[in-house]
């Protein structure tokens, strides 16, 4: 991993805010149903990461949501998770295809038993970072609509990031230029995974 790359261990203040919340909210509500099914952002708190906004083509899909965002608490080393994965490395991850076997053997209103019920069948999830630091992630999901992320998808993908990173950015002084991302080169290409039972 780069080491200029970096996880924030405390939220951003930006993103915990009054205001930049319902502002990073609007954000991945545009993003549904053009560029996703549903939507879910994600920030590092500590060594976990946590949601803080969500969105659903459907209201049931949003109570869903809803739920998993109350359950949802996943380390930044769980080595089973997309979401952790993009954390970790700063690079966005590409999962074309997702199956899944039958429900899973979890309490209802697990995380597991969400995730399923969801029924995310094509997932792109793209790392947030502020001021070169990872502080998060957006995960963009295809379910009941039948389509499928390919490579092509990546730069719709990087857009929603970079607006929630410029909702969390601090005002600046005026002429001063906004940091870049120290993961730029690292962003431009993505991994392409395949595999059985998501832990998104």
């Amino acid at each position: 991993m780069d080491e200029r790359i970096r996880i924030r261990s405390t939220p951003a203040p930006g993103m915990i805010g009054r205001v930049a919340p319902r502002t990073v909210q609007l954000i991945v509500r545009r993003a549904v149903p053009a560029l996703a099914d549903f939507a879910v952002v994600f920030v590092v708190t500590g060594r976990s990461i946590t949601g803080i906004a969500a969105a659903h083509g459907t209201a049931a899909g949003e109570k869903l949501l809803r739920d998993l965002r109350r359950v949802y608490r996943v380390r930044t080393d769980d080595l089973r998770s997309t979401v952790a994965q993009v954390v970790r490395t700063g690079r966005p991850a590409l999962r074309r295809s997702i199956l899944h076997e039958g429900p899973p053997h979890a309490p209802r209103g697990s995380v597991a038993d969400l995730h399923y019920r969801l029924a995310c069948r094509s997932a792109l999830v793209l790392p947030i970072c502020v001021g070169g630091v990872v502080t998060g992630a957006v995960s963009l999901c295809y379910a009941s609509s039948g389509r499928n992320y390919a490579p092509s998808d990546i730069p719709g993908g990087r857009r929603v990031a970079r607006d929630i990173e410029r909702a969390a950015l601090p005002p600046l002084p005026h002429g001063a230029p906004r940091l870049r991302s120290a993961i730029g080169d690292a962003r431009r290409s993505a991994p392409v995974r395949r595999r059985v039972a998501p832990r998104n």
